[in-house]
């Protein structure tokens, strides 16, 4: 077996599977499942929220350890769910291990398109709206303002701003262009229920969740930075709405 495409093909799908908002039980488990085909004495994957490390050793061979670090994390389950059929098929036998590696490797290289990204945003904004027992103006209003929420917010990934900033500007544009918007054509709908809606593509829901499960499984350290992470989020975007609805008054 060639060791170096084993541990490089664990590597990467590690890294995307974090970047990507996947529990740190789950990329630990899914690493390590791939790291033991090589059938070597030590084939350990030691994983946190911010990377992990990854070693492969034996007697007959030279050791050999690679440390990742994550520095941005999303979500994007699609992802998640196409590195666990790929894992799965490997450890089973359907998938050779170049077949594998090349995969993993065609997802790292083809993100999901800004304009998918973009719509999502609305989308999502638009139809938490319709849940809340909004309008169909105030579901309108709510999707454009998340439009231009994602545009924001995909500036500021491009700009490598740190993610805190990212949130907090996102956040006072969904305020400015909402709250701007009402002020003239009140008769659109309620501010609160809009701004609400618009807000929860931001909402960090599943690093709550993830930081639950890290929790349970025994990874406490990694289950406290998620905990840190969403508390972080979520005053990041309480301070943006604040302060756009300031700009406004």
């Amino acid at each position: 077996m060639d060791y170096k495409l084993l541990l490089d093909t664990a590597v990467m799908a590690g890294e995307l599977m974090l970047a990507n908002g996947a529990e740190t039980y789950r990329v630990e488990d899914t690493m390590q499942r791939m790291l033991e085909l090589s059938g070597l004495k030590t084939a350990e994957a030691f994983v946190m929220v911010t990377g992990f490390l990854v070693t492969l050793d034996d007697p007959s061979i030279q050791s050999m350890t690679v440390t990742r670090r994550i520095h941005s994390r999303g979500t994007n389950l699609s992802i998640i769910d196409e590195i666990n059929s790929i894992s799965r098929g490997l450890c089973s036998g359907e998938l050779e291990l170049k077949e594998a590696f090349r995969q993993i490797k065609k997802l790292k290289k083809e993100p999901h398109p800004p304009q998918a990204f973009l719509l999502a945003n609305a989308g999502v904004a638009a139809a938490f709206a319709l849940t809340y027992g909004g309008t169909w103006q105030e579901a309108f209003v709510a999707g454009v303002a998340g439009f231009f929420m994602a545009i924001c917010l995909y500036l500021c990934n491009r700009m490598k701003l740190p993610a805190f900033f990212g949130i907090l500007l996102s956040a006072v544009v969904i305020s400015l262009f909402a709250g701007g918007l009402l002020k003239f054509l009140p008769i659109i709908g309620n501010l609160d229920s809009i701004i609400i809606a618009a807000i929860m593509p931001l909402v960090p829901g599943v690093a709550i969740t993830n930081a639950v499960f890290d929790t349970l499984h025994g990874d406490y350290i990694s289950g406290s930075a998620r905990m840190m992470e969403a508390f972080v989020v979520a005053a990041s975007v309480a301070m943006g709405i604040v302060i756009g609805l300031r700009f406004i008054q």
